[in-house]
């Protein structure tokens, strides 16, 4: 077997794992405030599909089309589409009386798991497609142990472990934004990747709109790499080379792509692309808990986004980062003398030409960051929102470890020991904090009780119950005790339903305002602390039946009233 062929094996087989852990762990993680409107889109977007079987012409019409896309219409169609169509595969059927009225809701048509599990599959395989990814590129250059680290150090990150087993956009658009900057690599040598890096941007943009800063960025470093060959390695750079098939690609195909795969787009393109934009340059403020005060609205902290990755990376991940980026750009800086061929519009930085990896990996490790630190910001949702920048920290991490080594004189087993030393934190601390590992923090933060102690958020989304529902909510109807009227505080609504389909919720159990409530949920997040007051005015008690704890941290609280109140 080449070495080729072994890396790509262990590639896969590390992709495989990821997968499966995801699958199986995340069905204690409970359904995130996001995910409830995802999982409604995702059902109205496979019958689409469905109708387009049954009826093309009514399907393809615009009513048509507007009625199954107009659910949640402000985000791309991709990821949903693909989620409902792996329920339409796996699903089990719903549970009588939870049916919806305009859908064909008799289950998948092989039906081994619950719908949500099979509407977070497609986001789950993405997550394993990024470690195979890392493992692969970091290993062709300095090994498999370089390929390990790349590997563990994004996918042993307690936020990234939660957030990719989700049915939600963040990982896989992570995914997405590495995809194209690897093919973006590739299109500057070949001709048929420089039509290719199109068609993976215009994918990427058809999962999130992350992947919209792409363009300009790429097209940044394209211009930077051209006139550092020419002002500082002396080359002759055609005007031809400067416009560059990869970008002429991104600009027409990556739009195009990108319209195709989003129908509810097709009926009035300029109107809706406008709506869309307009919704995400107003996008509705996240309250964030930082350094125990809340922010509810622009701007945050310019610190924010970066003590945030100190207190969830672990700090030895972090050092490598930080030293990888040197490495890597003192490599690039070095003048190259080689004598190599003319470039060209198709081929614009052909064989020996420097192709400044170390900047184009440090510019997207450290943009996500930037962006959300700039005050004009709006307030989104804590570290989820820049995890597009982590592979490209384990790519960076992975530059330094093989510097490392090549300097380090030893036995063979020093390297896979201090490989175990780097990755145990992390792994450590994901583990610990799953099912809940929103609330957990790097080791040198503290853990969650550091996290705590520091002011920093619990999470939010009301996912935290998810492991005491089981097969149909005993846990929580055992806290109830008889009572029927439940504040749910921040499950929403769409997750509580999600439940019912599965069978999940306590039968009989109605979620109900506080003045109506006979037990109640509360999520501590410090601008929810008035929502706790009134549960104690309103059962005359303090003392709850229930708290769940990560490392003895309170994250979710549960009271209930006096028999019959």
């Amino acid at each position: 077997m080449t070495e080729v062929r072994r890396r790509a094996l262990l590639a896969s087989a590390l992709g495989l794992l990821t997968t499966l852990l995801l699958a199986l762990g995340h069905r204690e993680v409970g359904y995130v405030r996001d995910e409830g409107i995802y999982f409604a889109a995702s059902r109205q977007y496979a019958a689409w599909f469905a109708d387009v079987v049954e009826d093309p012409k009514a399907a393809l019409s615009k009513a048509g089309r507007d009625r199954r896309f107009r659910v949640n219409h402000e985000h791309p169609a991709l990821l949903k589409s693909a989620a409902g169509l792996s329920a339409a595969l796996l699903a089990k059927p719903p549970a009588p009386g939870t049916e919806e009225e305009d859908l064909v809701d008799d289950g998948g048509a092989l039906p081994v798991m619950t719908e949500g599990a099979a509407m977070r599959l497609p986001a789950q395989i993405l997550a394993g497609v990024t470690v195979a990814l890392l493992f692969a590129i970091a290993s062709a250059t300095g090994g498999v142990w370089a390929g390990l680290l790349a590997a563990g150090a994004f996918g042993l990150l307690p936020h990234v472990a939660f957030h990719a087993g989700l049915h939600c956009f963040d990982v896989p658009v992570a995914t997405a934004i590495l995809a194209v900057v690897l093919a973006y690599r590739r299109a500057q040598r070949s001709r048929g990747w420089g039509i290719g890096v199109g068609v993976v941007l215009g994918l990427a943009i058809a999962v999130k709109h992350n992947a919209l800063f792409l363009g300009p960025l790429l097209a940044m470093h394209h211009f930077g790499a051209l006139a550092w060959a020419k002002w500082r390695d002396g080359r002759v750079v055609r005007p031809s080379q400067w416009i560059g098939l990869p970008l002429v690609s991104m600009a027409v195909l990556g739009p195009l792509v990108a319209f195709a795969l989003w129908p509810w787009l097709w009926a009035d393109p300029a109107g809706r692309v406008l709506e869309y934009v307009e919704f995400h340059r107003q996008h509705a403020y996240y309250n964030m808990e930082f350094l125990g005060q809340n922010y509810n609205q622009p701007p945050m902290p310019v610190s924010y986004p970066f003590v945030m990755t100190w207190a969830t990376v672990p700090t030895v991940v972090l050092l490598l980062v930080v030293a990888g980026a040197i490495v890597a750009l003192r490599a690039d800086w070095g003048r190259d003398r080689t004598e190599v061929g003319a470039g060209s519009f198709t081929v614009p930085l052909p064989d020996g030409w420097a192709r400044h990896d170390g900047a184009l990996f440090a510019m997207m490790a450290a943009f996500p960051l930037v962006l959300i630190a700039l005050p004009s910001t709006p307030i989104f949702g804590g570290t989820k929102h820049w995890i597009t920048a982590y592979p490209f920290f384990a790519l960076l991490a992975a530059r330094a470890w093989t510097e490392l080594w090549k300097r380090v004189r030893g036995p063979q087993w020093w390297q896979p020991a201090a490989l175990v030393v780097v990755l145990l934190p992390g792994a450590v601390s994901t583990f610990d904090g799953h099912p809940v590992g929103m609330s957990q923090y790097a080791p040198l933060a503290g853990g969650a009780r550091g996290g705590a102690e520091l002011g920093l958020g619990r999470g939010f989304w009301g996912h935290a119950i998810g492991s005491q529902l089981g097969a149909g909510g005993e846990e929580l109807e055992g806290w109830l005790e008889g009572r029927t009227r439940l504040y749910v505080h921040d499950v929403h609504e769409l997750a509580v339903l999600q439940y019912r389909r599965e069978g999940r919720w306590p039968a009989g159990v109605d979620s109900t305002p506080i003045a109506r409530a006979q037990a109640g949920l509360i999520f501590h997040e410090l601008h929810m602390a008035t929502w706790e007051f009134q549960l104690w005015e309103q059962f005359g008690t303090a003392v709850p039946v229930e708290v769940i704890t990560l490392d003895g941290v309170p994250l979710v609280t549960v009271y209930v009233g006096a028999t019959g109140r």
